[in-house]
This record gives C-alpha cells, structure tokens and sequence, in this order.
C-alpha cells in the first residue's frame, strides 16, 4: 500500500511546506494495525529525493517504523481521459491501494492544492515541467491534475490543514493555523467541502472543473470547520469581470536581484526556458505564467508583478 504525502521540496515541518511528520506516523501506525504493509513513496519537483525525506522528518518517521521509503520513478505511460501519455511511476500503478495525505495551502496557479492536486507527485520527476507546457491553459492543468488523480485512484485522502499555507503558496506563502484534518473515500468531495468551508470554491479550478464533469458525488460533512483564507495574490478580484479588462491586472514572476543568490534552480525548471539568471532576467514573450519559478525558489526571490509593473 503506497502512502503519497506532500513532499514538495526540502523544508523543514514547522515551515508547513510539507506534510507534517506526525500526521503521516499516525497514518502509518493506523495502517500497519490493521496488518497491511505500507510503504511511503513522492517523487518530488524540485530537490533530490533523500535530501527531501531527511529534511521533512519523513526518513526519522519511516526509520522507526520500519516502512520503506522510495521514490516514486520509472515511469509507464498512461492515458487518462482527457490526456494522454501521462508518465506515472510504476510502483503507483503496480500497488494495491494508494493513500493520499495532501496539505492544506494556497498555490499560484491552481489556487489551491489539496487532494486532487497531491496526486500530481505521482508523475516522475521533470515529467512535470513538460506538461506545464503541453497543458499551459489553466483550465487544461486542472482537467489533466483531475485525469492524473482518477489514474491514481486513492482509496483515502487525508488532509493535513492542522498547520497550512495562505497567500502566495505552495511554497512561499504565509503559514496558518487552521487546525483541521479533513477525511474522505473521495478527494473530489474533500477538495469541494474545503473549498466552500473557506468561500473559495468558485476560484479553485479543479473544484471546478470536477463539478463540470461531475466527478463530485453527493456527500455530508461531519464536524464543523469554517474560516477564512488569503488568496494568492494571482488571484485578481477582477476575475467575475471581463477578460478585455482584467488582462491588464496579470500577475508576472519578477526577479529581486537583492535577494537572488543564483542558484539558477528557477531556470533550470522552467518549462518556457523564459528565465536567464546570468542577467537576471524573464522572457515575457515565453513566460506562460504557471509560476513554478516562484514555486521552487528556496529563497523568495521571485516576486509577483502586475503586468503593468513588469
């Protein structure tokens, strides 16, 4: 049985970046008393999987419970039904059940991320970047995040919002406390009731989009969790207005050369090749706006524009 956290990157668990050590030893202990053979697998965008499970305290977890720990490669082409060719690792494909332990944070481009969006790890290494080019539509992204999550199919997703992320996440936004744990059979009614828990489910494309293809099926809600959440600031409070008018409030990636230590990781991961760091400057003829750049900047140096400020 593979358990698939959220390891993003390598940042330390009280950064509320990642799934929280403590949520996936108690999934792992559930699991194992009930005699199944778990195992924890990701295939993380942006940092060396041992480097990630070490800094995470996920290796600490597995260690002492004995559960192996492997990342999630070679990769099997499969078709959802949308997109096609879509590079899963095999060892998702070839387990017997899989349980998904997203967490609960706002991202720059999806909106947020939660249990439909987790299941995107499943899908090996760089294989990321390229489909952030072949789906650079935003509507496109969500349906092919929601083809990937059917072919993955988990039988339960847990939610880690005792501690998340608001504003210009998944990485880089502001930490919040929420505490919730959100549990369901289905991501797609997960993701739908905590999105409308924190009035932000006409904004969420995959939310969206699953209700348009109806894969959000009739469920009810047990305990009570309300509250409010900040946007990404890529989120234009024009958005209900018209498109003509709104273009013009475009959020942009902006490199700050005061805190840029060229590392280059945001050039060597964008999928527009729009970045040259020797000069420390962005292609917006080639930029696609997916915000990966900000997404793995380990130090916040990229910063979001409006498209007037570029």
């Amino acid at each position: 049985m593979l358990v698939k956290p959220n390891l993003i990157s390598a940042r330390r668990p009280e950064e509320a970046v990642t799934t929280h050590p403590l949520i996936l030893k108690g999934v792992l202990e559930f699991l194992i008393d009930l005699g199944t053979k778990p195992f924890v697998g990701d295939s993380p965008a942006f940092s060396s999987f041992k480097r990630v499970v070490r800094v995470t305290g996920v290796e600490d977890v597995c260690t002492e419970l004995k559960v192996p720990c492997v990342p999630l490669d070679d990769p099997v082409e499969v078709n959802g039904e949308i997109f096609q060719k879509i590079k899963i690792s095999r060892k998702v494909l070839e387990a017997d059940k899989v349980v998904n332990l997203p967490k609960l944070k706002t991202h720059s481009q999806m909106v947020m991320t939660l249990g439909v969006k987790n299941t995107f790890g499943c899908v090996v290494g760089l294989e990321k970047s390229s489909w952030h080019m072949r789906a650079k539509n935003y509507d496109d992204f969500a349906n092919l995040l929601i083809d990937i999550h059917r072919i993955v199919s988990p039988i339960l997703t847990i939610l880690d919002g005792v501690e998340g992320m608001e504003g210009n996440g998944p990485t880089n936004g502001k930490k919040r406390f929420f505490g919730v744990v959100g549990v369901s059979r289905n991501a797609f009614a997960l993701d739908e009731a905590v999105c409308r828990a924190l009035g932000v489910d006409h904004f969420v494309y995959t939310v969206k989009h699953s209700r348009k293809r109806k894969l959000v099926p009739d469920y009810e809600t047990v305990g009570h969790f309300q509250a409010s959440i900040e946007l990404p600031s890529t989120v234009s409070t024009l958005d209900r207005l018209s498109r003509t008018f709104s273009r013009f409030f475009v959020k942009y990636p902006r490199i700050d050369t005061g805190k840029c230590v060229k590392c280059r990781l945001c050039e060597e991961r964008c999928p527009a090749s729009a970045i040259d760091i020797s000069s420390q400057r962005i292609d917006y003829q080639k930029c696609i706006r997916c915000y990966v750049c900000h997404e793995v900047c380990p130090h916040d140096a990229i910063k979001l524009v409006r498209n007037f400020l570029r």
